[in-house]
């Protein structure tokens, strides 16, 4: 580890937990000695493509989390994030009313127009990755497979999480802006019927027009932008 960070961490930061580990990076949480503020502590257990959150560190956006540093260190990079403090929607499927759901997708849809008027895809939008902070707000969160997908061949690039991501995800194609406008749909779909599209469709109003466009198999068919899905749902 950089021997500043191990320092700084050791002396000002306090452990809390392990909030999350897998293959790529382990997430955990610190907080400041004098002030009480947390942050998330992202490592990456392997080696790992930072120019998305170098990227992200220039954005501040009330629905993205806070990149505050990129640390490379002696093994992996490390990311130092805005701790949030609040649920993941997967503990709220099926269980929202439309005009809640309304509300989260119109905040999501704020949320990726930031990351692509930059050029990023999230490519991995997911109940998980999407958090209502204690005051309310819809927070995206956790970028590991992100892209850059205006300067990057995604084509050969097979991450993501099923149902969520369509089949251009999986070597099929190269995914843009469309893909997360996918995981959209599916999103909102889990949301109100707690199932995915291809098992039970919801088809009422303006959610359900936006959650049939969102899921097209054809990108060409679905959504150019997340802004025209907010236009839709305002």
């Amino acid at each position: 580890m950089n021997s500043w960070l191990e320092k700084t961490l050791k002396n000002e930061y306090q452990f809390v937990r392990m909030i999350h580990r897998s293959e790529r990076t382990e997430c955990r949480q610190y907080r400041h000695i004098g002030s009480g503020k947390s942050l998330l502590f992202r490592q990456f257990l392997q080696p790992a493509d930072t120019a998305v959150y170098d990227l992200l560190k220039r954005i501040r956006h009330p629905n993205l989390t806070e990149i505050l540093d990129v640390i490379q260190t002696d093994t992996y990079p490390v990311i130092l994030e805005e701790f949030i403090d609040g649920i993941t929607l997967a503990e709220n499927a099926g269980n929202m009313n439309p005009l809640g759901v309304r509300r989260v997708i119109i905040q999501l849809c704020d949320a990726l127009s930031a990351l692509h008027s930059v050029g990023i895809v999230h490519r991995d939008v997911t109940l998980s990755n999407i958090m209502l902070a204690a005051d309310g707000t819809v927070k995206l969160i956790d970028y590991d497979i992100a892209k850059c997908y205006r300067t990057a061949d995604t084509a050969n690039d097979t991450l993501g999480t099923v149902g969520f991501a369509p089949f251009e995800q999986y070597g099929l194609g190269n995914p843009d802006e469309r893909a997360d406008l996918f995981a959209v749909g599916v999103t909102a779909n889990l949301l109100l019927t707690g199932k995915h599209p291809s098992v039970e469709m919801y088809r009422k109003g303006r959610l359900g027009k936006m959650i049939a466009v969102c899921t097209q198999i054809d990108p060409s068919q679905r959504f150019r932008s997340a802004a025209e899905i907010r236009e839709l749902l305002s």
